[in-house]
């Protein structure tokens, strides 16, 4: 698609009632009700593509919660069984038979009944995702993390251009421990920031089903890989262990660090910014079964121009801000705070994160109202873009210099060759979103 074709499409985004669409490869159950979405009163029809764990436990079970907002009206997966699992969750719950189901992603983003997309893939399908749905005017709600800094930069672009609402799927950002944190940090109450000390907790690895096999026949493997380079299936590896390999995903680093980096970001000012020096600490450690590849464990140390350390290392889950005066922090993920000085958790000056306290119904008051959403793509993007740094340095062993206004790394054109990486035939960006720059 190409920026005339966007044009064209953008006109059209009043969408139709949908009763009796077909594609190939796909199943369906026609919709007997239309609602566009476009309107204050309407509702917004929402399709979820990915419906695993988070798909359903997280994602889907929240939108059903809302029927005065919206309806969930299709499903995809590439594994169809979990697919039509999601797709009689959804009927049970309305009482009726229209949820459609989709393997193939695209046709479910080519259905025109369908207002906005919630992703809960693996992440190295984030992005390419997102991009194929923004060009056809659907508003997104996608997990976290990106895959690589450029696509990340890429998916900016495109957001802007279209102006369809996008919203970072992360947690943190609606709950009260973090958002308190935050708060305090932003306003004043600890002083000048002067030091983040991060945690992350390392999980542990699949015991069984780690033999490479056929893939089940309800799964479409190939779709499954989409721009990831092609490596044999093992079925441990495939289902939510893909985040320990680096063709899928950043590993512990990018997974539970977006969590609390977003925090971090937002808590030191710098959301729109980044770390100007990473430097690995001590030993890094990789898996290196032949399985899975990432860093499990790690002691990284960023440093930003305002004079912000942070440390972000493996071991358990906790997040605590220093300042000048105070500090503040939770052991566990949304655990209790603590304080130096319970007197700075008094009502903030000024709040920073929203009131309501979920990205769904923030997602889909963006979406009603027109404003932005409380975690943009631009805000995922730095907030990924730190972690592939830490990524970077911990796979060069050595000190980088990041350059978070131009996004390159000074004078360093081995790391440089990190930051994006190319994507298996059809899905490269060219074929995507040709007239972008993805570099």
């Amino acid at each position: 698609m190409n920026l005339m074709d966007f044009d064209r499409i953008m006109e059209r985004r009043t969408f139709l009632r949908n009763s009796g669409f077909s594609a190939a490869g796909a199943l369906l159950f026609p919709l007997n009700f239309g609602c566009t979405g476009n309107h204050p009163n309407d509702l917004i029809n929402i399709g979820m593509i990915g419906v695993g764990l988070q798909g359903i436990e997280r994602n889907l079970k929240h939108y059903l919660k809302y029927p005065e907002l919206c309806r969930v009206v299709a499903v995809c997966d590439v594994s169809l069984t979990r697919a039509m699992s999601a797709r009689n969750l959804v009927n049970n719950t309305y009482k009726s038979k229209d949820c459609m189901v989709y393997q193939d992603f695209r046709e479910l983003l080519d259905n025109k009944s369908v207002d906005a997309v919630q992703i809960s893939t693996p992440d190295h399908w984030h992005v390419p995702i997102s991009i194929m749905a923004a060009l056809r005017g659907k508003h997104i709600c996608c997990e976290k993390p990106t895959l690589t800094i450029a696509e990340g930069r890429l998916l900016c672009d495109v957001i802007k251009k279209t102006g369809v609402v996008y919203q970072v799927s992360v947690e943190d950002r609606f709950l009260g421990v973090y958002q308190k944190m935050a708060e305090v940090a932003s306003n004043g109450r600890l002083g000048t920031i002067k030091k983040i000390n991060i945690s992350l907790p390392v999980g542990q690895l699949p015991k069984s089903d780690l033999e490479i096999s056929t893939p089940p026949k309800d799964l479409n493997y190939d779709l499954w890989l989409g721009p990831a380079q092609e490596i044999p299936f093992i079925y441990s590896r495939t289902f939510y262990h893909f985040r320990w390999h680096d063709a899928f995903s950043g590993g512990l680093l990018t997974d539970w660090g977006a969590h609390f980096c977003d925090t971090a970001q937002l808590a030191s000012g710098n959301e729109f910014s980044g770390p100007a020096k990473v430097t690995p600490v001590g030993e890094t450690l990789f898996y290196r079964d032949g399985i899975f590849n990432t860093a499990y464990q790690f002691n990284l140390q960023y440093e930003y121009g305002n004079n912000l350390i942070m440390r972000v290392k493996s071991g358990d889950a906790s997040i605590r801000i220093e300042g000048e005066e105070a500090w503040i922090e939770s052991v566990g993920w949304n655990g209790r705070l603590g304080t130096s000085n319970d007197k700075i958790l008094e009502t903030p000056k000024k709040e920073v994160l929203p009131t309501v306290n979920n990205e769904f119904i923030d997602f889909l008051q963006a979406i009603k109202s027109g404003h932005k959403p409380s975690a943009t793509a631009e805000s995922g993007h730095r907030t990924s873009s730190l972690l592939h740094c830490g990524n970077i340095a911990l796979k060069l062993n050595r000190k980088v210099t990041w350059n978070c206004r131009d996004e390159h790394f000074e004078n360093d054109p081995e790391a440089d060759k990190f930051r994006k990486r190319e994507m298996r035939d059809p899905w490269s960006y060219a074929n995507i979103c040709p007239g972008f720059n993805y570099q």
